[in-house]
């Protein structure tokens, strides 16, 4: 698992999964995006778990009480936005900002407040993280001439995760006097960063085509050298 899969493209899934987190708490996205932006950092951090066992299993390093400070940090993020977003609102209500025309320009549009362009601002980090996590991944297939040691199913998943998550989306009619416009807009990162990353993923996919009888020279050697 460690030789098969980039690290950067674990590290950048999982940073474009945090931010995507926070992001859909402080711009009041719909709840499937909230609900499903939780279970991928879950799970995120469970396979970066494993890939970190998996690595240092024979070779301790200095570098595993970092890891384990960074893991713990994103599981607490994890624990404490949606306790954050709860409380935030009843405080104070949301002041609204009407300072940017592109954000509030044709009528019917609702108007953000600083919270939503925060959010909407750690949305767009997301979708680029998502975007610029593929690309370490496609190099070290193409490095090693192979895709041994991932599985086809987690990317085939994702494009259809992404594509039902995007969609639903896209279906999902504006709120009473908010415009399709507006609406588009504020949900423009996690439209970009759910239907961007399929051009990417079908790349990937097509690495599996056409070294799906490749194996790498590494994994050739024999397991038993002779005494």
């Amino acid at each position: 698992m460690d030789q098969a899969l980039s690290l950067w493209f674990l590290l950048g899934w999982i940073g474009g999964d945090s931010c995507n987190l926070i992001g859909s708490f402080l711009a009041d996205q719909l709840p499937l995006q909230t609900y499903t932006a939780v279970y991928y950092v879950l799970a995120d951090l469970v396979m970066l778990t494993l890939y970190f066992y998996y690595k240092f299993r024979k070779r301790p390093s200095l570098l595993s009480a970092p890891i384990n400070s960074v893991l713990l940090f994103l599981t607490g993020t994890v624990c404490a936005t949606p306790l954050l977003s709860a409380t935030g609102p009843m405080a104070a209500p949301r002041e609204t900002f009407r300072g940017r025309v592109l954000l509030s320009l044709e009528p019917g549009s609702k108007p953000f407040t600083r919270q939503e362009i925060i959010g909407f601002v750690i949305g767009s980090v997301s979708s680029v993280l998502y975007l610029l996590s593929r690309l370490p991944q496609i190099r070290t297939n193409f490095l090693r001439k192979s895709t041994q040691g991932i599985s086809y199913s987690l990317f085939a998943l994702v494009m259809l995760g992404n594509t039902l998550y995007g969609l639903s989306v896209l279906l999902k009619n504006p709120e009473e006097g908010q415009s399709k416009g507006s609406y588009l807009l504020h949900h423009l990162p996690w439209l970009v960063g759910s239907l961007g990353v399929l051009l990417l993923d079908t790349i990937i996919s097509i690495q599996f085509l056409v070294y799906r009888r490749s194996t790498p020279a590494s994994e050739l050697e024999p397991l038993l050298l002779p005494s």
